[in-house]
């Protein structure tokens, strides 16, 4: 019996809002099978399975835990843009966190590690919160803190990071851009382009 499919089915009828007794009637399927499906006390036919892939608008392979796509990969020309634009941007923040690893690792304080993390992770998570609020159908309270609370933890993990940078005694060896693009070929554009842009930014604000 596949381990995924009796906690996808449960996944799949929670998000969308909907009971046993519907779906069962849906289906047209008694409620205590479902049940037993989604307990995983019974096996569910390929036959079914289909049927639900098409109930829920989804894959079988979605269902059976054997991909995190929902969808099939066929994509139209504009999605297959964004994609790729997507896959770009991934591509960028790992080859500059890469760079920063390295910087960050020479200087031997897990204190400090910890604290750029808490940074990237508050950055990410305002960034995935208002990506996430931005369609109206998703739901408003999935989030427990305001908004307005996001940018002063920003600043106070940024204001904490650089006290301890202030602090600290490196030992490690001096670097420079160049020994950077030398260690880092590859990468090095990447960071390059973030340092380009956001000084650009920054100059042009009219703060």
């Amino acid at each position: 019996m596949n381990k995924d499919l009796p906690r996808m089915l449960v996944l799949l009828r929670t998000e969308n809002g909907l009971s046993q007794k519907q779906v069962a009637g849906d289906l047209n399927i008694s409620q205590s099978l479902l049940s037993h499906y989604e307990n995983g006390r019974r096996e569910c036919s390929l036959d079914l399975l289909v049927k639900i892939s098409k109930y829920y608008d989804v894959t079988c392979d979605y269902i059976l835990g054997r991909t995190s796509m929902p969808k099939s990969n066929k994509k139209t020309q504009k999605n297959k843009r964004t994609s790729k634009s997507l896959s770009d941007q991934t591509d960028k923040m790992s080859h500059i966190l890469e760079i920063f690893n390295f910087l960050l690792e020479s200087y031997e304080n897990p204190e400090l590690i910890k604290c750029s993390e808490n940074i990237l992770s508050i950055s990410m998570y305002s960034i995935f919160r208002s990506v996430f609020l931005a369609n109206s159908k998703n739901d408003k309270n999935s989030f427990s803190v305001s908004k307005d609370c996001i940018f002063p933890a920003f600043a106070l993990l940024s204001s904490t990071f650089e006290r301890k940078l202030g602090e600290m005694k490196i030992n490690a060896p001096k670097t420079s851009f160049m020994k950077l693009y030398n260690q880092f070929p590859l990468e090095y554009k990447s960071l390059d382009d973030i340092i380009v842009f956001s000084e650009d930014y920054i100059k042009n604000l009219d703060i």
